[in-house]
């Protein structure tokens, strides 16, 4: 099977290895300048290609800052263990043939791998591999793989795979080995290197169709749960985005974190009445959610009327801005043609003039900054006052609508609930309860533990309404409290940005003038 370990100390992976062992992506040939120079000059983050075959390397280490890498071959070593490879996420390549590895694994983060090859190794199954759904190219021949069956099974997911290589296994003993390959693996082409014959493949499909019909069948059941997760994930992702997490399932949680539901179940009329609000809280929560799904439309408007009009401001400041700039420009050039006509004390006086443009740039700009900052608080201002009243309305509904509500709710579940114990407890003293079990007898026969029973519910109850409501709030508040907060911080950013660019412009153009001044009264000098 895989090659035996060599006697020569094994080789430890390095920067020298690392920069001896570049090569192309496309198998080319380079001159040999322009290899060295490759292997010298490329930085190790730009590096795409790798090939560290026949290095006797016994452990896969240092490879970090190869970010970069698209092909990695470490064939033809005497490698035990995949590691330290699940940071080269832009692999597309990786050629582990001809080593020691026993087990697959340390490859779930290479999702973009396309080729992979673990040929004549030590692997008895294949696992680990389902998050390399862009598999085009397995190899895994010559390894311990026994069940057929189960390889199969493993790779039928895996919609892009084209080519498998399993030939030299245990398996490939199997006398329907190739018939079950292309019967169950829908998209292949090559099989241990030869191209599948689409007779072939029917005569495969027909032979194992009641498989395959089982098979479909439990394909078609997980991809309806699976969309249902989806589009149960979404509406989560829903409600948590409109601060609704939690509405939905309250009388779930309610009732489910009740320790004393274990208790209250002896009640016979007790699962009558826990539909029954089940029921109208289902009501309640609808009309909630839907309103408030309904309201958070004004609220997403009114973030991009704020947005905009922050832009709007912004890109008239900056082309007033940059007017003034250009027309300074355009003085300066027009005197630097005319400075050769010149007497010196001319061209002196002319610089000053500039000098003084230039101060008059500086003040126009600061106060165009100022006037742009006054009007990006005035936007923040505005956008506080109008987002701050949807805010304040839907923590209105969430208060005094759906969570006082709900309350009310629960105060008439609980009211109904004791007077109904009330009656049951009295036919049960007089016996007239039937098919009462031993552990309702006893818990029947208090009159005391049941009332408190149904209290601490209540309580419970109350408090997980109080805990949503106390949630929904603090949410709210703060986000919005974050989102104005963040507006003032990313204006006063840019304030400061404008501020030091105005300054070193301005800088700039006055250390320019300095010298061309200082160079005309040397001249007069000499």
């Amino acid at each position: 099977m895989a090659h035996p370990l060599e006697l020569a100390e094994p080789n430890v992976i390095d920067e020298e290895l690392i920069r001896g062992c570049i090569t192309t992506v496309e198998e080319i040939s380079i001159a040999e300048d322009k290899k060295k120079e490759m292997k010298t000059e490329t930085e190790l983050h730009d590096i795409k290609a790798v090939s560290f075959s026949f290095q006797n390397i016994l452990r896969i280490d240092n490879l970090n800052g190869l970010f970069s890498l698209v092909k990695l071959q470490l064939d033809n070593n005497i490698i035990e263990k995949i590691e330290n490879i699940g940071h080269l996420v832009n692999l597309e390549w990786l050629d582990l043939s001809f080593n020691n590895i026993q087990n697959i694994q340390g490859l779930e983060t290479l999702t973009k791998l396309t080729d992979l090859s673990l040929f004549n190794n030590r692997i008895e199954e294949l696992k680990n591999l389902k998050t390399l759904q862009n598999l085009n190219c397995l190899s895994v021949g010559n390894n311990l793989i026994r069940d057929v069956v189960h390889a199969i099974t493993y790779l039928r997911p895996f919609r892009k795979l084209k080519m498998l290589n399993m030939a030299g296994n245990p398996c490939h003993k199997d006398p329907e080995y190739h018939m079950r390959i292309v019967a169950h693996l829908r998209d292949i082409v090559y099989v241990d290197y030869r191209l599948v014959d689409p007779d072939k493949v029917q005569q495969a499909r027909e032979q194992y169709q009641e498989d395959l019909f089982e098979i479909l069948e439990e394909e078609k059941k997980q991809a309806e749960d699976e969309k249902k997760a989806e589009e149960h994930q979404q509406w989560v992702d829903t409600l948590s985005e409109a601060n609704l997490s939690g509405v939905d399932t309250l009388l779930k949680v309610m009732l489910d974190e009740d320790p004393e539901q274990g208790k209250l179940h002896h009640l016979s009329f007790w699962l009558e009445i826990i539909d029954e609000i089940q029921h109208e809280f289902k009501g309640m929560s609808k009309d909630f959610i839907d309103n408030t799904l309904k309201d958070n439309k004004s609220k997403y408007a009114e973030k991009r009327r704020f947005v905009d009009a922050l832009r709007s401001s912004r890109q008239k400041s900056d082309g007033d801005s940059i007017a003034l700039v250009g027309k300074f420009d355009l003085k300066k050039k027009k005197l630097m043609r005319q400075l050769e006509d010149l007497r010196e004390d001319e061209t002196v006086k002319k610089l000053r003039e500039l000098q003084d443009l230039n101060t008059e740039l500086n003040d126009d700009l600061l106060e165009l900054g100022l006037r742009q900052m006054e009007a990006d608080d005035q936007i923040i201002s505005d956008f506080e006052r109008r987002y701050g009243d949807l805010v304040n309305a839907f923590v209105e509904a969430a208060q005094n609508g759906f969570c006082t509500k709900i309350r009310d709710l629960e105060n008439a579940f609980h009211t109904r609930a004791v007077t109904m114990a009330t009656d049951e407890l009295e036919h049960f003293a007089a016996g007239q309860l039937e098919d009462v079990t031993d552990e309702a007898q006893i818990f029947l026969g208090d009159k005391d533990i049941v009332f408190a029973s149904l209290n601490a519910s209540h309580d419970a109850h109350l408090g997980i309404i109080d805990g949503l409501e106390d949630q929904i709030v603090t949410k709210e508040r703060k986000t919005y409290n974050t989102l104005v907060a963040e507006a003032r911080a990313e204006s006063h950013t840019r304030d400061r940005k404008r501020i030091t660019e105005i300054a070193t412009v301005t800088a700039r153009n006055n250390k320019e003038i300095v010298e061309l001044i200082q160079n005309e009264q040397e001249g007069w000098n000499r």
